[in-house]
């Protein structure tokens, strides 16, 4: 078996940690995630 579905989703939230210098607090940060995660 593999977990190609939770890589996937570790590996765009490690994409938006990259680009998170610009967000001023975590719950920005968290909403990105979750908005990304719902929409793709």
């Amino acid at each position: 078996t593999t977990s190609g579905v939770v890589e996937g989703i570790n590996n765009k939230l490690k994409v938006i940690k990259r680009s998170a210098y610009g967000f001023r607090n975590f719950k920005n940060f968290q909403s990105r995630c979750l908005l990304n995660w719902n929409f793709n």
